[in-house]
């Protein structure tokens, strides 16, 4: 059964990773672009859910909490995009609320391995778990001002889509540059790709770029 699940996990992941690259290189708003990124979604939430089957046969929590904070990056990204009118739903709420709460438990279990054992898995959830709960947090704190829309909303939906092709891609990493130290293959894509979703960003939000 395990095997089964293992490879759904990862051909889901291949499928994942080629629709990210798909969505990146066709036309913004276009039906190949939707269609690439609904495909991309889908097969995050496959990656996600097979992940919760392998880790019920084999506990393993840390792997838990990184499939929960990549399918918030997506689910996320994807909400922005479909959610056009900027205005939360139950679904977004809760979504806010298991990443909160993920992300603190990221926080605890990492400061403590920390101080206990040391090394790079502790350093990885402090960093993740970080990053989870801003977002968690900016959320809320973004709803309170009002709907997100306009460049806003398609700023949200970029940042969130390209962070989730960060986690697949250092997924990929992960598995096959197994050789290199773990901090470079599970911190390495969020260091390099980081940079452009900065750029991005400015691009999209700047007053003359029309949306």
């Amino acid at each position: 059964m395990a095997d089964a699940f293992t490879f759904m996990h990862i051909l889901a992941g291949v499928t994942a990773l080629g629709a990210a690259g798909a969505a990146l290189v066709t036309v913004k708003g276009a039906a190949w672009h939707r269609r690439a990124g609904l495909i991309y979604v889908l097969a995050m939430l496959l990656v996600t859910l097979t992940t919760l089957a392998l880790v019920l046969m084999r506990p393993n929590l840390f792997l838990f909490v990184i499939g929960i904070f990549s399918f918030y990056l997506v689910f996320t990204g994807w909400r922005a995009a479909a959610q056009r009118d900027g205005r939360p739903r139950l679904c977004d709420h809760l979504a806010g609320a298991t990443m909160a709460l993920t992300g603190v438990a990221m926080l605890a279990k990492g400061a403590l391995q920390l101080f206990a054992t040391g090394g790079a898995q502790p350093v990885i959830l402090l960093v993740f778990g970080s990053i989870g709960l801003s977002l968690a947090l900016s959320d809320w704190r973004d709803w309170l001002r009002g709907p997100i829309t306009g460049k806003a909303r398609v700023a949200r939906h970029l940042t969130r889509m390209l962070a989730g092709t960060i986690a697949t891609i250092t997924a990929a990493v992960v598995v096959n540059l197994s050789f290199l130290p773990p901090l470079i293959v599970w911190l390495g894509p969020t260091v390099l790709i980081t940079p452009l979703i900065i750029w991005w960003n400015a691009r999209v939000l700047r007053p003359a770029n029309p949306v």
